[in-house]
């Protein structure tokens, strides 16, 4: 099976896994086949990717598009991006690492600022995310055929286009079939009293590294499987940054004021598909889905962000 099915898919059975629970020993990796080594000359592990990508960065002389822009054109996978599961450390005391259905992976996690690489909740909100009102309560909208959201959209599989001629950059995404076009004409971003589920995307080139600065968002999305969440105050800036031909640097700061205490970063690899037979697959999640009704019937309900009276500060 092709790893489009981690998508939606994966997300669904981890809520699933909240009342269906059993005791098994083990997390269910026995015999699994290893793993890469490094990404692009890196460890894998993201904190220490991150500091190695940042270093290797400063001397890689990227592939240029005739306009003399890096060409990060391709098709990328998303590694070491365990959002899905949680943004910070899964430890090997999670009941959800012996869930028989889809065992959440024993990681470290994908933050990589503040130093101790917990998310600097304000006290509402840390008892909203963390496996807390969000996961036990909402169904995520990933589940629900809904974008990923960024930046968990870029965690996945993704085929990255410049058009020649034109001044963006254009992000198809298998999951969902979402996709985004990232403008880099200087242009300003859209009035602020427009919301939107993956904001407003502007970018830049700074160097070699592709800048999005993201505003105009609405709050509605998930950050991973644990129900860890940002607001519509979010200010949110990635950056991509190749440090050899085939992998990505991906550092994503989130600004939230209403939220969090300060800002926070997270930092993952995306690895180039080079198989040249390589294709999309549609992702139809609606068609013949049934288990958001079921969600639905057990009392679980949509998601609708901070602007939930039980979401908002208090």
């Amino acid at each position: 099976m092709r790893n489009r099915l981690r998508g939606s898919t994966m997300a669904l059975v981890a809520t699933w896994a909240v009342w269906s629970l059993v005791s098994i020993p083990a997390a269910g990796q026995e015999g699994a086949k290893a793993g890469p080594t490094n990404y692009g000359g890196c460890p894998t592990e993201n904190l220490a990717f991150h500091r190695c990508a940042l270093e290797k960065a400063k001397s890689f002389n990227p592939p240029r598009t005739p306009d003399g822009k890096p060409d990060i054109q391709g098709y990328w996978r998303g590694r070491e991006a365990k959002g899905n599961y949680s943004v910070e450390a899964v430890t090997a005391d999670e009941p959800l690492t012996r869930s028989p259905i889809m065992p959440w992976m024993v990681t470290d996690g994908m933050l990589v600022d503040p130093p101790d690489r917990r998310l600097p909740y304000q006290p509402w909100a840390a008892a909203i995310g963390r496996k807390g009102e969000n996961f036990k309560k909402y169904i995520d909208p990933r589940t629900a055929c809904g974008s990923g959201g960024v930046p968990r959209v870029l965690s996945d599989l993704s085929l990255i286009l410049q058009p020649q001629g034109e001044n963006s950059v254009t992000f198809l995404f298998e999951d969902q079939s979402v996709y985004r076009i990232v403008p880099t004409d200087g242009r300003p971003h859209i009035g602020k009293n427009i919301k939107l589920t993956n904001g407003d995307s502007v970018g830049r080139w700074e160097g070699n590294t592709l800048v999005i600065d993201v505003t105009n968002l609405n709050g509605y999305n998930f950050l991973d499987d644990s129900g860890n969440f940002y607001t519509d105050a979010t200010h949110l800036t990635e950056r991509l940054t190749m440090i050899d031909p085939n992998t990505i640097h991906v550092e994503a700061t989130i600004d939230d004021p209403k939220a969090y205490t300060k800002p926070w970063k997270l930092a993952w690899p995306m690895v180039r598909e080079t198989n040249p037979a390589f294709e999309f697959l549609e992702e139809a999640c609606r068609e013949g889905e049934h288990d958001v009704p079921r969600f639905r019937k057990a009392g679980m309900r949509f998601y609708r962000g901070n602007n939930l009276p039980s979401l908002r500060p208090r």
